[in-house]
């Protein structure tokens, strides 16, 4: 029969731990002579039964375990065959006869390329033609095209992989450009020239480039800025509810940083070239020392298509370090442990005629 017959387990036998005698080596011997002997006769089963007898006497022979193994071969039991040999080549790493074994074996259950490795090895410890042969037309061959076949499986494997990292890098891109194009409809819609992308104050890239600034192109996309910075330019008193929020006080603080910049606002006007909708024509080089109060109620008419009213009372402070109304957090006492010593809280903001628009 051309199959692999049915297996029951064998164990490699022996005691790995006997101290072998000179007797038990003589006696292995002569069962040995017996055992090739059935095989010569073509008595697998008598000669595989002898084998383990001899395996009893001498457990420390790797070459018995090869010839059983060899035995097991021509009953085409490959996984006999296999634990038989791996048993000799713990005994003795070098014998050919297992290796070969282990090579068939593994060709008998088709795994061709541990197949090639253990019949190269045979080679290297004895040569032969049958052997080679084996190796080169049939064995070789077949293990190329199951490495082929693996090699092929994993590239398409990582170019699924690579396509689906590249899809899901477009997604997020175009769910942050939606995301954006919305922020800027949402703050269209807030008023004329509202937030939307502050297309009132020259868009990205104006003011000096305020908008390439990415924190604050990152910020500007927030809701929660978004309806802020529109009810302080409603209100700009509203500003004080937002003294704890850190992300509108970081725009505040970067938009203040950007007009301070600006060429004319802190100290006076100067620069701004006049600013259409409010205070026409500028007042070029500035009024000296500011303008008092820090132009409460902002510019009128404010920046063109930006910040209807003007910018809140002159952002915290006033423009130029003027005396308008300020609106940063007055510093904390230090603690200590004298419950006396407590700094009293600050005056109430009492809003001034001159603060009111």
């Amino acid at each position: 029969s051309s199959g692999i017959n049915a297996e029951w387990p064998l164990r490699p036998g022996g005691d790995s731990e006997k101290e072998v005698t000179e007797a038990d080596m003589d006696k292995a011997n002569d069962i040995r002579r017996q055992a090739m002997s059935a095989m010569s006769d073509g008595k697998l089963d008598e000669a595989i039964k002898l084998f383990g007898e001899a395996v009893e006497c001498n457990p420390h022979s790797a070459v018995l375990f090869a010839k059983r193994a060899q035995t097991l071969l021509r009953q085409k039991k490959p996984n006999n065959v296999i634990r038989d040999a791996e048993k000799a080549l713990t005994l003795n790493p070098d014998n050919a006869l297992a290796h070969k074994c282990k090579g068939k074996a593994y060709r008998l259950l088709g795994r061709w390329e541990e197949s090639a490795l253990a019949l190269a090895a045979g080679q290297k410890c004895d040569y032969d033609d049958d052997t080679q042969d084996l190796l080169k037309n049939v064995v070789k061959p077949n293990a190329e095209k199951l490495r082929a076949a693996r090699l092929k499986k994993e590239t398409s494997r990582r170019e699924r992989e690579y396509k689906a990292k590249l899809d899901r890098a477009r997604s997020a891109k175009e769910a942050r450009q939606k995301a954006y194009e919305e922020a800027k409809a949402r703050e269209a819609e807030a008023g004329p020239g509202g937030m939307g992308g502050m297309g009132g104050m020259g868009g990205p890239g104006g003011m000096g480039g305020l908008f390439d600034d990415p924190e604050i192109a990152t910020l500007l996309q927030d809701p929660e800025v978004v309806q802020a910075m529109a009810d302080i330019q409603s209100n700009p008193g509203n500003m004080m509810k937002y003294m704890s929020n850190p992300k509108v006080m970081k725009v505040i603080s970067k938009l203040q940083g950007k007009f301070s910049g600006m060429g004319g606002m802190p100290g006076g006007m100067g620069g701004m070239g006049g600013m259409p909708g409010g205070m026409g024509g500028g007042m070029p080089g500035g009024m000296p020392d500011g303008m008092p109060s820090g132009m409460p109620g902002g510019m009128p008419g404010g920046m063109p298509s930006g910040f209807p009213g003007g910018m809140p009372s002159g952002f915290p402070g006033g423009m130029a370090g003027a005396a308008g109304p300020d609106f940063s957090e007055p510093p904390r006492p230090k603690s200590t442990n004298n419950a006396n010593n407590s700094a009293p809280p600050p005056p109430p903001f009492t809003a001034s005629c001159d603060d009111v628009d």
